[in-house]
């Protein structure tokens, strides 16, 4: 028997997003990263009612305007057309070098 029972988070994380193909119509892939899970599990301890202030901030704001994300995608044996999110990177964006910059 475990030491203790694993709580069962009570929402879907999903992201909505475009391929940088023009003719995607866009996706929405649920998010099982075991960080944003964790995240949540913080959070709502320390903020209260509060906690999707610093998870917005964190999953959807950084993600998009500070880092450079990507997914880690993956599928189940029962539905191997339905594809999920199993984990995050996120790297910082690189600077840009303005390029009419010269020394």
């Amino acid at each position: 028997m475990p030491a203790a029972e694993l709580e069962k988070i009570p929402f879907d994380f999903k992201y909505h997003f475009r391929c940088a193909e023009a003719s995607c119509p866009g996706h929405r892939l649920t998010c099982f990263d075991w960080e944003m899970g964790q995240a949540y599990r913080n959070w709502r301890r320390q903020y209260g009612d509060d906690w999707q202030r610093a998870f917005r901030n964190k999953f959807e704001n950084e993600m998009a305007n500070k880092n450079d994300t990507h997914f880690f995608v993956g599928n189940q044996h029962q539905a191997p057309t339905a594809w999920i999110i199993v984990g995050l990177f996120y790297p910082s964006k690189p600077a840009t070098a303005d390029l009419f910059d010269r020394q």
